[in-house]
């Protein structure tokens, strides 16, 4: 369960800090979210402008706050440079609702660091802490189908595919509705 009075949950992996967005951030969540190749399977294409991306920050961290998000920055140990995203939504509701309605996960890493086993470290590290911490008893991911990386990555990661929701997302640029595969870890 998230609690108000703890500090903002710092995760590590090896290679890895799971962190609160800070501010002073921003150019590199642009930076992230600036690669058409990053957000092609997404349903945004995240923040146009490095000020878009600071009011981003500032709003994912008021949704901490009210207990309706649990926004990571993934950053490199070696210089805390951040190069991605990990968070938990809950489904209704926040995440002091009981029972606790699922979480559903999202991510996004900067192109440089794909395929290097970064994003792994990071879905492990989170999904253990919201099946340890958070006492999720259902951790879910909405994926474009034709997103096959993070489809392969989430079933490595113990996800299981569970089905194919028609036109479930509407692209908040396009406007076009977007079918999704639901993946699932059940945690208990």
């Amino acid at each position: 369960m998230i609690n108000g009075s703890q500090p903002f949950p710092l995760l590590q992996t090896k290679r890895l800090y799971l962190r609160q967005l800070r501010i002073s951030d921003d150019h590199d969540l642009y930076s992230v979210y600036a690669d058409a190749q990053v957000t092609r399977f997404l349903d945004w294409y995240g923040p146009g402008s490095v000020e878009e991306a600071r009011e981003l920050i500032q709003s994912w961290n008021e949704h901490y706050e009210m207990k309706s998000l649990l926004p990571w920055g993934i950053a490199r140990k070696t210089d805390d440079a951040l190069i991605g995203t990990i968070m938990y939504m809950p489904l209704r509701g926040t995440f002091e609702t009981e029972p606790l309605f699922p979480i559903t996960i999202g991510f996004e890493l900067a192109r440089p660091y794909w395929n290097q086993g970064l994003m792994t470290e990071a879905l492990e590290e989170v999904t253990a802490y919201g099946a340890h911490h958070i006492g999720a008893h259902r951790i879910q991911a909405d994926v474009r189908p034709e997103n096959e990386a993070s489809i392969r990555l989430l079933k490595k990661c113990g996800f299981k595919v569970e089905g194919l929701l028609k036109k479930y997302l509407k692209h908040e640029v396009t406007q076009i509705f977007l079918d999704v595969i639901v993946l699932a870890l059940i945690t208990s």
